[in-house]
């Protein structure tokens, strides 16, 4: 199982380096303070090393498939 640098929260996407929008159970948020975009940014390059592909990622999905 891949380690994870950060723990992963909500979804989110970062734009531009400028604009971060965040996905949560209670809706959307667009974040452009660049305080708080520096630190989405630091969560991507910290779960970014995570990321599985192809095979990998198949095998990761069986695995947990399995567990259930």
């Amino acid at each position: 199982m891949p380690h994870l640098g950060v723990y992963s929260g909500g979804g989110f996407s970062i734009f531009d380096d400028h604009r971060v929008v965040v996905e949560g159970y209670r809706g959307t948020e667009t974040i452009t303070d660049q305080d708080r975009v520096d630190l989405f940014r630091k969560a991507f390059g910290l779960l970014h090393p995570s990321a599985v592909y192809g095979q990998a990622a198949r095998d990761l999905i069986t695995a947990v498939l399995a567990t259930s």
